[in-house]
């Protein structure tokens, strides 16, 4: 799983900066003293433009290799009583491509990137992550090929 999770990882972080260098109005910015700090994707405004070519109500999401980002969203991972650590949902449906990217695919990004599931193990977390991770890869390759016409984001870092 460690490698799936590196592979995960490595593309989500070529991805972000493909969008970003694409489009800078898709950058999600703060400011610091004197500087205009990327922080990220705008993800809202990302979700505008896949809305635009591909409307979530009428999107065939079963061939679309990423379909478990409609269905569910990642757990979170929470704060419980006595300040223990824990996975925890909100269940609320995935209705729009802004939900669907700010809520599944950001949040398993932040999953793999931060959360341990071998500290923290929770029921399904295996077999979950085991099915998000290649929709994540699907769902990114979706977006830079049929979003922004593009077939060979996925580049070296280093050439």
């Amino acid at each position: 799983m460690e490698k799936e999770i590196a592979r995960f990882m490595l593309k989500a972080s070529k991805f972000e900066f493909f969008v970003v260098n694409r489009d800078i109005a898709l950058a999600l910015t703060k400011s610091l003293r004197t500087f205009t700090v990327i922080s990220g994707i705008n993800w809202t405004k990302l979700a505008q433009r896949v809305e635009a070519k591909f409307p979530f109500k009428s999107f065939d999401f079963s061939k679309s290799g990423f379909e478990i980002f409609a269905q569910t969203a990642p757990q979170y991972l929470v704060i419980k009583e006595n300040d223990r650590i824990d996975w925890d949902s909100d269940n609320e449906p995935i209705d729009s491509w802004d939900r669907l990217l700010s809520r599944s695919y950001a949040q398993l990004r932040n999953n793999v990137a931060h959360g341990n599931k071998k500290q923290k193990a929770a029921p399904f977390t295996y077999e979950r992550t085991a099915q998000f991770l290649p929709a994540g890869l699907a769902l990114m390759d979706f977006i830079a090929r049929q979003v922004f016409s593009e077939t060979d984001w996925d580049t070296p870092i280093f050439s």
